[in-house]
C-alpha cells in the first residue's frame, strides 16, 4: 500500500497524475515479473476508474444481474460510488 497526502488543493491535478504514474509503473514491473495485475480495490481506486476496470467484464455482467434482481428500483443508485 502506497500512501500519498498533500494539503494544498492547487496541486491536486499534479498529485493525482503522480499517483496514476506510480500505479502504471508498478503494474508494468509486475507484468514483467509475470505477475498479473488485478483490479484495484474499490476503496483505493481513483475517481474516474471504470467499473469495467474494477470488476472485469465477466464479474460486471454478473453484478448487473444480481443488482437487477435485488434492487430493481435502483435504490442503491442514489448512493455514492461506482454505478453499474
Amino acid at each position: 500500500n502506497i500512501y500519498y497526502a498533500w494539503s494544498d488543493a492547487s496541486v491536486d491535478d499534479s498529485m493525482i497524475d503522480i499517483v496514476k504514474q506510480t500505479t502504471s509503473y508498478i503494474k508494468s514491473v509486475a507484468a514483467s515479473e509475470g505477475i498479473l495485475a488485478s483490479a484495484p480495490y474499490d476503496n483505493y481506486a481513483l475517481a474516474g476508474t471504470s467499473v469495467e476496470e474494477l470488476y472485469g467484464p465477466v464479474n460486471l455482467a454478473k453484478l448487473k444481474q444480481v443488482k437487477q434482481r435485488v434492487d430493481p428500483e435502483n435504490i442503491m443508485g442514489l448512493a455514492g460510488g461506482w454505478k453499474f
